[in-house]
């Protein structure tokens, strides 16, 4: 299946950049850390992840430049990701701890945590897959790849949450790789759909052994 495939492209990609992805993930974390810079580094860490998943050229340089030039863009897309889960929590919370029928919409409301999640792994790709960035339009084709691709979509966002699972539980991967891992993986995934449409480059062809 090609999200099995798009998986191991992942892994393969943080292991060929190790280092890159170390140095991306502790600032990451570091940025964080400080608030006000969440969203700046945010973008700067999809951004060098895009360009892995387009296999293009990548260094930390591209990480610095795209906390200059997007820190709008980013903060908008930051809360969104942010915010609209936290809304559908508070939600998904209230109902289950309503008596009698009002409960049954809890369910509802978690299915459409669980679509949100498939949509919000590709806002901040789309961001960069675009020649012009464009958040309405990001927001419109997230939408539009999770419910044309909605086992797909599923299986990434599964693999992401076992990604930071593991991370947590080994609490050191957590630090080092997990930020780096998520963006990578997001970046992937929108990378397997686009290349199926012919709308970015395939992945280089491994050479042949004595050729």
């Amino acid at each position: 299946m090609k999200a099995f495939r798009v998986m191991g492209r992942t892994l393969k990609a943080a292991y060929d950049d190790l280092f890159l992805c170390v140095f991306l993930s502790l600032a990451w974390w570091v940025g964080t850390f400080l608030v006000v810079t969440a969203a700046p580094v945010t973008v700067g860490i999809h951004h060098v992840a895009n360009r892995i998943a387009n296999y293009r050229r990548v260094d930390n340089g591209f990480f610095w430049e795209a906390i200059r030039q997007n820190i709008g863009r980013g903060w908008l897309l930051f809360l969104i990701n942010l915010l609209v889960p936290v809304a559908i929590l508070f939600n998904i919370w209230f109902y289950f701890n309503s008596r009698g029928w009002l409960s049954v919409i809890g369910v509802a409301w978690a299915w459409l945590l669980v679509l949100c999640l498939m949509i919000g792994q590709y806002l901040f790709p789309l961001l960069w897959q675009q020649d012009t960035p464009d958040l309405r339009l990001a927001l419109r084709n997230a939408a539009l790849l999770t419910l044309r691709h909605p086992l797909y979509s599923f299986l990434m966002m599964i693999f992401q949450l076992v990604l930071l699972a593991a991370s947590a539980a080994l609490t050191l991967p957590l630090v080092l790789l997990a930020p780096a891992l998520i963006a990578l993986a997001g970046n992937f995934a929108l990378a397997g759909l686009l290349q199926e449409m012919g709308l970015a480059p395939p992945p280089p062809e491994a050479p042949v052994r004595g050729a």
